[in-house]
């Protein structure tokens, strides 16, 4: 059976990193997201009694489950990280019907306390995944809180963001699907078009439409966040089938792509990428999709 509260935990992980993975953080983005690393949605909890390996505030998980507020509607937050989300492609025939806004999680960190049905004070965070991927997450959270320490500036994330993916300049570790999957290793290969047509199901579509490849890593996890909500919606609904349909396709898309290229992609980042801040990142991603994999009871592969 789907639980609400585990896929919200999901929606809201997969929503923050995809935009981190777009776009590197501006000063206030970074400041929450550091501020809401204890309240990660997927952090690591162990039996009560016990210290988290993640380290979680000492406040402790709430019990509470989703609130009672029903579907999400939440539009983008200000926390001042731009959106890279899907927006509509506008009516297809392969689209869900009336499928609402296009960005129903929040940008940046907000994303942690605000995507889904439950904020952070109130979500019942999602625990699953494997011993290596709850280490991946611990991992990813330390990072975050070393960045920190170390007092890294939002100019030294953002070079070290644009020599890792290549924002302006030759990429460290190319961060498309189709880069690393393609036989000529170019973007805008076969993949990328498998991908376009995976997000027109929904009636999404990449925002630089044929001037930027769809495959972006950040684009691939905003994906499943979207998806992801729009399960929960369905649930909230008493939409059984429609829930059901959507959640197959989130199991194919995640094995035929994500699970496919991602973690090799991420092993590389984490060797390449210069800040704690951009490790933690990986980490974190590394982690969800861990998580996402287990729950759908995929094989997750790492390097």
């Amino acid at each position: 059976m789907l639980d609400a509260a585990t896929l919200d935990s999901l929606a809201a992980a997969f929503a923050a990193l995809g935009r981190l993975h777009r776009e590197a953080p501006d000063e206030t983005a970074l400041r929450g997201f550091r501020d809401l690393i204890e309240d990660w949605p997927l952090a690591a909890l162990e039996p009560e009694g016990k210290d988290s390996a993640a380290g979680p505030s000492n406040a402790g998980p709430s019990n509470a489950g989703p609130s009672n507020a029903g579907p999400s509607n939440a539009g983008p937050s200000n926390a001042g990280l731009p959106s890279a989300g899907l927006p509509n492609s506008g009516s297809s025939s392969a689209g869900p019907s009336n499928p609402g806004p296009s960005n129903p999680a929040p940008a940046g960190a907000a994303a942690v306390g605000e995507a889904g049905t439950a904020d952070a004070s109130t979500r019942t965070r999602w625990h699953g995944g494997t011993d290596a991927g709850r280490a991946a997450t611990g991992a990813g959270m330390e990072q975050i809180r070393e960045s920190a320490r170390a007092g890294e500036t939002p100019e030294e994330i953002r070079r070290d963001h644009d020599l890792l993916y290549g924002d302006t300049a030759a990429a460290r570790v190319a961060p498309y699907e189709s880069v690393h999957r393609g036989v000529d290793g170019l973007v805008f290969g076969e993949a990328t078009l498998e991908v376009r047509a995976a997000y027109q199901a929904l009636s999404l579509q990449a925002p630089k439409l044929n001037q930027e490849p769809d495959d972006h890593i950040g684009l691939e996890f905003d994906f499943m966040a979207q998806l992801t909500l729009q399960v929960i919606d369905a649930l909230y609904g008493d939409d059984a089938v429609r829930a059901e349909k959507l959640m197959t396709h989130g199991t194919d898309f995640l094995r035929d792509h994500l699970l496919a290229w991602a973690p090799q992609m991420l092993d590389l980042a984490t060797q390449h990428a210069q800040t704690h801040f951009m490790k933690g990142v990986v980490l974190l991603s590394i982690g969800a999709l861990d998580s996402y994999a287990e729950l759908l009871d995929l094989p997750f592969e790492r390097p």
